[in-house]
Order: structure tokens, then C-alpha cells, then sequence
């Protein structure tokens, strides 16, 4: 079994590391490949990889264009790494620490043509080939089973300790390009840019009544 894990670049947030712990239980043996989209082939994300032991891929994908793509052009990118590792399984977090929209994973499994799972608290690969998938739902927790390939999204909360040792852990970061991919960078999409957050418009309070004015408009007369 072959398990993508998609890390935020520069810096991997809280539900990308808990997507690392999720790879970890699945299956013993299972090649683990970490991808960091976009940003210096030194940024915090292959750092923080090359320091666990899940990992006995770690690939970077390099490009400029992939600094400010929108979330649909890195979904199709990461979609397209995942078909060339020929990925089971793809874990992403559920939502980046900084924006938090969750756009990506949801773009990389229409690509893939892939089912999405998200609020993912285990997973565990079944007798019969299938993964047993438990979510969090309106409260409660679920249990699914579901084919691969598949997308599956972490929460934050989920455990990210470390790692059992590997057999043979990544000592190194692979760079690929979009070329490789057969991915145009021309027609990546850029995002919007962030203008800031507007403040809410401060609520209006109704004016007070007083009792006197109330007195007067009621009874049609000048209070003493």
C-alpha cells in the first residue's frame, strides 16, 4: 500500500501533522510518501519531515507558480503526483492553520476521481482490502468502509506522536517540477490576494424610550 501525506508549505500546520499519525496506523509495511507544493526547498514543512521516521519518501514539488496557485491548480497538481507514486491513499488536514478554508483536498479528490472523507479520527485497512474509516459526525463517531483510492482529511486534534521506527526512512528531499508532471506552470491559476478582513458593521441599539415621551405618545398629552 502506497499513502500519500500533502504538507503545508512553508510550515506544515496542526492537521497536516495529524494527517502524518493517521498514515502511521494503517498498515505495517506500507510505503509513506510525504509532498510539500510550492515554496524554498528548505522551508519548515521538509524540515519537520525529514525529521520523522514515517516517511520513506519525501518529495518536494518545485515551482514558482505553485507560491500563490488557487487551491483548485494545487489540487490538480497534487492529483497528478499522486497518479505517477500510484497513491492508495491520499491524507491532507482538513484546513491550513493560516486560511483554513479546506478547498484543496476537496479539488485533489474530484481530480482523482477519488472519493473524500473528511473528520477522520482512525483508519484501519480491513481483511478485505477495504478501509474501515471512523468520523466524527454531528457529535458522534462513525464508522465507513470504503475502496481505494481514497482522500481522507485530519483534524487537528487528531494524536501525531512520534513515529515507530522504519525500516528505511527518507535521509533526503526529491525535487520534481511540474514538467515531470506534464503540468503547464503558464496555466497555473494564481489565488486572489488577501486585501485584509473587514471589521463588522457596529450594531445600531434602538434609541431608549423614555417614560415620559411614552406617556406623552400614548395618552396624547403633556406629562406635569
Amino acid at each position: 500500500m502506497i499513502v500519500l501525506v500533502c504538507l503545508e508549505a512553508p510550515n506544515p500546520g496542526r492537521a497536516a501533522k495529524a494527517a502524518e499519525g493517521l498514515a502511521r496506523k494503517l498498515v505495517q509495511g506500507a510505503q509513506i510518501i510525504a509532498v510539500s507544493a510550492g515554496g524554498p526547498l528548505d522551508n519548515g514543512a521538509l524540515a519537520w519531515a525529514l525529521e520523522r521516521r514515517s516517511f520513506q519518501r519525501i518529495i518536494h514539488l518545485q515551482d514558482s507558480s505553485l507560491v500563490k496557485a488557487d487551491f483548485l491548480t494545487v489540487g490538480i497538481v497534487l492529483s497528478e503526483l499522486a497518479r505517477q507514486v500510484r497513491a492508495d491513499v491520499v491524507l491532507a488536514g482538513g484546513s491550513s492553520d493560516s486560511e483554513g478554508q479546506g478547498l484543496v483536498p476537496a479539488a485533489l479528490a474530484e481530480r482523482l476521481h477519488a472519493p473524500l472523507i473528511a473528520r477522520v479520527r482512525d483508519v484501519r485497512l480491513a481483511d478485505s482490502g477495504r478501509l474501515e474509516v471512523t468520523v466524527s459526525a454531528g457529535g458522534q463517531l462513525c464508522t465507513l468502509s470504503c475502496p481505494c483510492p481514497v482522500v481522507l482529511t485530519a483534524t487537528a486534534s487528531h494524536d501525531s506522536s512520534s513515529a515507530p521506527d522504519a525500516p528505511t526512512p527518507a535521509s533526503s528531499v526529491e525535487t520534481i517540477g511540474l514538467g515531470q508532471l506534464t503540468l503547464d506552470s503558464s496555466q497555473m491559476v494564481p489565488r486572489p490576494e488577501l486585501l485584509g478582513t473587514q471589521a463588522a458593521a457596529p450594531s445600531k441599539r434602538p434609541r431608549p424610550i423614555i417614560p415620559d415621551e411614552a406617556a406623552r405618545y400614548l395618552l396624547g398629552r403633556r406629562m406635569p
